[in-house]
């Protein structure tokens, strides 16, 4: 290396660990296929004598090592790591994990390419006690909402060292979940973040490692919970971070109080009737009466389009139901769920409209509070919720560009579909929200234009997504928010072909590779899916563009030109 900087510096606090697994952990750095590397141990305290003598056998003058004169955790002695380093780069190693061979090949390649990035992380998979992968996790894009819901970059995860010590590097206080205390203040100032979907890391099981269960160290949760906290504070989101009852590592965060913010809930009905829970109603009557009785929002108004085949009387009963809160508008042209939605979006008065399915029935007293509080984050387009059957299975938890089997194409499915929930527990981005229930700031809904009306019933949502993606926004969706959907009542579900293939017409490059997907995921793709190559990076290509304000850090829309390249 001379007296040049090495490209990377590996950070690996080090403590009273297992020779062997230490050794292993030190040989998959030395086994790199790119050889640019720094590897900077931090031995926190007094450690056995066998452990700097396994060290110090490998002779290599790569290694760069620091004796804590007394144990200060594992914060502590990341941050004395860091101090030793000199690379471009530094990435986080635990010191009984071990890398891929080519880990540092993929991540130079990929600084490479895009030299803004100041962020990248791979998947990972687990090594139990005989040695032997499992568990192998494909991590979505970039995701800010879900990096706030638990600390899903983990590893492999390298970042710009003059960004790392520009905010501070590792902070006392968040032992055991520093890693995800430093990611989250990362991810406000990286101005690119790339992800790997490869795996590039092999996190050790071992019987004190967070990798053996979420027994093993629960204060490392609770530290976990005080570093979103920290960020919601930094960013003004009035907000309260809460553990996840029965899932450890996952956080949620709460309105601190009701959102003064006007909401329009805009919903389509033809007066359908239907049997639920074994009682015949008419469906928008126990729409409208559920978001009345149960919401603790109370700034809201709900327009209801009525369509042409409706009765005269229907639109007066609807008001009678709630008087000061309904306004009716009649839409005489024939149903076009995309044009009769604008109509009530233009008779609307609220900074914030709620598309709402007249077949949903409110189950989260406080659903439009949480709408509203993504709505008003920076960047956020549209907002989604999960959606339950009437047993509590997801009917919608997301939307992804995937293959659809019955049409052998790429399309939109919704990949949750029928599941009971699993780890589908936190709050995460995706590209697409059914308008069963999505809510959108007016203003953002009027500079793309609305829901496009050459789509009349179906993939319109999907469409209008896409749009909000195209001018950079970042759709959320809130899995703790929770409607029922009685799906199906309102309408024809058959998808009609042209509509498809208008879809995939105008979407063709979008829906090739979904932003926020993993290619290990869809294994009924005709269309062969390079394993290494796609970094949810997207670039414009074909009339489809994610501008800088997404591309860059997902959070913020400061303007690239407004954050120079660090030193």
């Amino acid at each position: 290396m001379g007296d040049e900087r090495p490209f990377i510096s590996l950070i690996v606090p080090v403590y009273h660990p297992v020779i062997q697994e230490l050794r292993e952990c030190i040989e998959s750095v030395r086994e790199q296929t790119f050889e640019d590397w720094q590897l900077c141990m931090a031995l926190d305290g007094p450690q056995p004598p066998e452990v700097m003598e396994a060290i110090s056998s490998f002779g290599d003058d790569r290694i760069t090592t620091y004796e804590r004169p007394e144990n200060g955790g594992i914060a502590a002695a990341s941050q004395d790591a860091l101090d030793l380093a000199t690379g471009e780069f530094i990435g986080l190693l635990d010191n009984d994990d071990t890398l891929a061979p080519w880990a540092l090949q993929r991540v130079k390649e990929v600084t490479d390419e895009w030299p803004d990035v100041d962020f990248v992380y791979s998947d990972e998979d687990k090594l139990d006690e005989e040695g032997v992968r499992k568990d192998h996790f494909p991590k979505p894009g970039w995701s800010p909402e879900r990096l706030r819901s638990h600390m899903y970059t983990g590893h492999f995860t390298c970042y710009r060292t003059a960004l790392v010590r520009q905010v501070g590097g590792f902070r006392p206080g968040y032992d055991g979940s520093q890693d995800h205390d430093l990611a989250l203040r990362m991810s406000e100032v990286a101005r690119q973040v790339a992800h790997i979907p490869e795996v590039l890391y092999h996190w050790r099981m071992s019987i004190n490692s967070a990798a053996s269960g979420p027994d093993a160290k629960p204060w490392a949760y609770d530290a976990g919970v005080r570093a979103v906290q920290s960020q919601l504070d930094r960013l003004g989101i009035d907000a309260e971070a809460k553990t996840i009852e029965g899932y450890a590592g996952f956080i949620r965060h709460e309105p601190r109080k009701p959102n003064p913010g006007r909401a329009s809930i805009i919903i389509l009905t033809g007066g359908v009737r239907r049997v639920v829970r074994g009682e015949p109603i008419r469906l928008v009557d126990n729409s409208i009466r559920s978001i009345v009785e149960k919401s603790t929002h109370d700034n809201y108004e709900i327009v209801v389009v009525v369509d042409s085949t409706s009765p005269d009387a229907l639109g007066e009963e609807l008001t009678e139901i709630a008087p000061d809160r309904v306004r009716v508008v009649r839409d005489t042209r024939p149903f076009n769920y995309s044009a009769a939605n604008n109509l009530g979006a233009i008779h609307a008065t609220g900074d914030t409209l709620i598309f709402l399915n007249d077949d949903t029935e409110v189950i989260t007293e406080n659903w439009m509070d949480r709408i509203l509080m993504f709505t008003d984050l920076d960047g956020v387009g549209a907002v989604g919720v999960r959606l339950n059957f009437e047993d509590g299975r997801i009917q919608h938890a997301g939307v992804m560009a995937r293959t659809v089997p019955q049409h052998r194409a790429r399309g939109a499915i919704h990949p949750y579909y029928g599941l009971m929930g699993g780890l589908q527990v936190c709050t995460h981005n995706c590209s697409l929200i059914t308008g069963a229930c999505l809510g959108v700031r007016r203003d953002i809904f009027l500079e793309v234009g609305g829901f496009s009306i050459d789509l009349p019933l179906s993939y319109n949502d999907v469409d209008f997504c896409f749009k909000l993606l195209h001018e950079g926004y970042r759709n959320v969706l809130d899995m703790h928010t929770k409607l029922f959907h009685f799906e199906s009542s309102t309408r024809d579900e058959t998808v009609h072909h042209h509509e498809f293939e208008r879809l995939r017409h105008r979407w063709h490059v979008a829906l090739q590779s979904d932003f926020y997907d993993n290619p290990v995921f869809d294994h009924s793709s005709s269309e062969e899916i390079p394993p290494k190559a796609i970094v949810t990076i997207m670039r414009e290509e074909d009339g489809f563009r994610f501008p800088a304000r997404h591309i860059d850090n997902g959070m913020l829309k400061t303007a690239r030109a407004t954050r120079p390249t660090p030193a």
